[in-house]
């Protein structure tokens, strides 16, 4: 059995949960304009952006950033790798730092960062 988690505007779920596992995804995009939201000015607040927004999201069923297990992040041009990584670095820090694997693509719009997140639910936080 699977469970949906907040649906924004355009009928996309923000995060799915199935049994101890909740996989998630995020970028700094409005969906009502389909363009980066303004205080995602710099890459660093980019990703700040989009952890809040997993943040929100795993909250909602029940476990926090420290319970992510595997990230994939995608930055739209090679430039933004380091950016990226720093950022990553000094928002989660101290850690622990999930596995995470980095790819270089197109993304929609003016996006520039986008992260693909799956987190494993502490023990005893429901049974689906």
């Amino acid at each position: 059995m699977r469970q949906l988690l907040s649906t924004n505007t355009a009928g996309i779920a923000a995060g799915t949960v199935a049994g101890n596992m909740v996989f998630t995804a995020a970028s700094a995009i409005d969906v009502a304009t389909m363009k980066r939201v303004s205080e995602a000015d710099t890459i660093k607040d980019e990703t700040r952006v989009i952890l809040q927004r997993i943040e929100r999201t795993l909250a909602e069923a029940g476990c926090t950033l420290r319970d992510l297990a595997k990230v994939t992040c995608f930055v739209s041009e090679e430039e933004h790798r380091l950016d990226f990584a720093a950022a990553w670095r000094d928002l989660l820090a101290p850690g622990p730092y999930p596995s995470r694997a980095m790819v270089r693509m197109d993304l929609v719009s003016d996006c520039r960062v986008q992260v693909d997140a799956i987190a494993v639910r502490p023990a005893g936080e429901g049974k689906d």
